[in-house]
């Protein structure tokens, strides 16, 4: 592109929002998003009074019961995330500028998949993290009325199955405020490469094996575990992975967490704000930016957060081993 101008900028970056596009729009990424809620938000901060009242059915004798369990409620305030690349005068008038289509098609991709990051950020600090009751997300001491909402496993999640069993009969065994099973049902599985193989052996069939390398033979009584939840590997769940927020996850790798659903509601949500957007500026070649660095600039732009509905629908393990 000798002939700078207008025009032929706009051009240019017409084609890298195309490419942009094609990264944002491509089929697989979100693997952990398509399990969380996603809630729209319309303002700068969201107010989830309802997460404190989990109804329950009774037998209709006298007045109705209003169940109004807690009066503090959750707010979940949205926050903005970009991504920007910088590109020299030089590399476009010199032809030079072609690998910046594949970048942009990266970004795409990056603002797609980082409402995971966000999911995956908002388990990992669920240890420090306060939920609406002022307790921290993951905790053994939580109370729903006389009854204790432990979520914080330490089974280390073995190829035997016995840590994913224990968290497994934790949320299936939660009883509510009147003495009643929450329905907390176990969906999804989230866990990191350290794990691949145990999980793999845990939830995975076991009606075959090899057993001489070639023969197949089946097993008597299968795998109790086999198509209990979804698991999605995170490449996020990486030992030393620091989140938005700037902090470090030491042990990360060996985390997992296991998400629930009741009546609709998942364990996790998404909320978002804005979606992700392709933004150019500074596109005339005469404009005081470039006049003064000789650059030109493309970057992207969303807004959102997230967060833990319900601590009866996750349980989370922090072993480090």
């Amino acid at each position: 592109m000798s002939d700078i101008n207008k025009a032929n900028l706009t051009d240019f970056f017409e084609n890298l929002k195309v490419e942009f596009d094609n990264g944002l729009n491509a089929e697989i990424g979100n693997a952990l998003r398509s399990a969380a809620m996603d809630i729209p938000s319309t303002s700068s901060q969201n107010k989830h009074a309802w997460l404190n009242q989990i109804p329950q059915v009774r037998e209709w004798l006298g007045d109705r019961v209003v169940n109004n369990i807690q009066s503090n409620s959750l707010t979940v305030v949205n926050r903005k995330f970009e991504s920007t690349i910088e590109m020299t005068r030089e590399e476009i008038e010199d032809d030079e500028h072609g690998v910046y289509a594949n970048l942009a098609g990266i970004m795409g991709n990056n603002a797609r998949d980082f409402p995971d990051e966000l999911l995956v950020e908002a388990l990992l600090n669920g240890q420090t993290d306060t939920w609406a009751d002022g307790t921290a997300v993951f905790s053994d001491s939580r109370t729903y009325g006389s009854n204790t909402i432990d979520n914080l496993t330490t089974t280390v999640f073995d190829e035997d199955g016995d840590g994913f069993n224990a968290a497994y009969a934790l949320m299936m065994n939660y009883l509510g405020h009147n003495n009643k099973p929450l329905r907390s049902m176990p969906a999804t599985l989230v866990y990191g490469a350290d794990k691949r193989v145990e999980v793999f052996k845990v939830l995975q069939p076991q009606a075959q094996m090899l057993t001489d390398g070639s023969a197949i033979v089946s097993l008597p009584g299968g795998n109790a575990n086999q198509g209990l939840v979804r698991a999605v590997q995170s490449p996020l769940l990486v030992d030393g992975y620091v989140d938005s927020k700037g902090n470090t996850h030491s042990n990360a790798g060996t985390h997992w967490f296991l998400i629930g659903a009741m009546g609709g509601v998942s364990g996790l949500a998404y909320q978002e704000r804005k979606a992700p957007e392709f933004q150019t500026s500074r596109l005339e070649d005469d404009s005081d930016f470039v006049f003064a660095n000789d650059k030109f600039q493309f970057g992207t732009r969303q807004r959102g957060e997230a967060f833990v509905t319900l601590p009866n629908l996750v349980v989370g393990n922090f072993a480090t081993t």
